[in-house]
């Protein structure tokens, strides 16, 4: 088997540095050439607790010559993308043409593992052709240079099953991913996962990168909390409106997310503080056009939306195209 990762980033080096550490065959496709080489000549590292993991994944620069060769190079090989971008990242043609190149004439599946919700609808739209499985991890990571990245949180990933592809083929790659320490299990209800995690990341991410503090930091202010609750209250009825299923104990999951990744800093509010893109607009403003859609309003979803867009380089609506830029120094 052949898992190709799209993305450089804290998760998609993560999950290369295991899985080659674990003897499965990697590669991984990042978005400068600088990145691809650093980690060609000398590996990369995981740390975990106070342990680390070095591993050399083949890692080559996102270009679309360069996926076209090795998805020529490797047909009739078992191969899985990972499609380890962020969701403006996927919306947007230059990811399209870079994954569709690199799935091939076979069309290897594609697993999305952006936060939020309409890159997966963009994405078959784009690509009705192509094997897309929606999947949703709580594993968290911070990305600590080029070639180095640190395991912030434990967790698990689910993968929504895909009719078209075998079941023994799925259940193959979850076993790989689990046997090289990446929790993962398949769902036929890969909404509900998605909308929780949807729930939890509509609370935490927007407010923690408004207020500039650590997730832990969130509750223990009451005017913090206050705001919370109504975001939390909004945002649920307005998921149960789409469908998600609720059994009365939302809340205090929220708040035990929150204790277990107390000393976490969001990766929207990393992103802000970066003056980086945030995934916004696939967050809360996914929140707030399910409302429309379901003829609810949603106003504290569209103001943290404005405001955190207001504040960083955000392009509402899948306009950004930063793969456009991938394999360029």
């Amino acid at each position: 088997m052949l898992v190709e990762i799209a993305g450089g980033g804290a998760i998609g080096l993560a999950w290369a540095v295991r899985l080659a550490a674990a003897g499965v065959g990697t590669r991984l496709w990042t978005r400068t050439r600088e990145q691809a080489a650093l980690i060609r000549e000398g590996g990369a590292t995981l740390a975990v607790g106070d342990g680390m993991v070095r591993a050399a994944p083949d890692a080559r620069p996102a270009e679309p010559e360069a996926a076209a060769e090795a998805a020529a190079a490797d047909a009739g090989r078992e191969r899985w993308i990972i499609a380890a971008m962020k969701s403006h990242q996927l919306t947007g043609e230059s990811a399209v043409r870079f994954l569709r190149t690199l799935a091939g004439v076979e069309r290897a599946p594609v697993i999305c593992l952006a936060n939020g919700i309409g890159h997966m609808e963009y994405l078959a739209s784009r690509m009705p052709e192509m094997p897309l499985l929606h999947a949703v991890t709580t594993e968290g990571a911070l990305r600590e240079g080029p070639a180095a990245v640190r395991l912030t949180g434990e967790g698990r990933t689910v993968i929504g099953m895909h009719p078209a592809i075998g079941r023994k083929r799925q259940i193959l790659l979850v076993d790989t991913l689990s046997a090289a320490g990446i929790a993962a299990v398949l769902s036929n209800n890969i909404m509900d996962h998605v909308y929780g995690k949807l729930l939890v990341n509509a609370v935490v991410n927007p407010l923690t990168a408004l207020f500039r503090v650590k997730n832990g930091e969130l509750p223990g202010d009451p005017v913090r909390r206050r705001l919370m609750r109504a975001l939390f209250h909004e945002t649920l009825a307005v998921l149960k409106a789409a469908g998600m299923r609720t059994d009365g104990g939302e809340w205090d999951r929220l708040l035990d997310v929150i204790r277990r990744t107390a000393d976490n800093r969001s990766s929207m509010l990393v992103d802000v503080e970066a003056g980086r893109p945030t995934e916004i607009d696939a967050i809360n403003g996914g929140v707030a056009r399910l409302a429309r859609k379901a003829g609810i309003a949603a106003p504290l979803n569209e103001a943290v939306a404005a405001l955190v867009g207001a504040i960083g380089p955000n392009e509402p609506g899948g306009g950004l195209e930063p793969w456009e830029h991938y394999g360029k120094s």
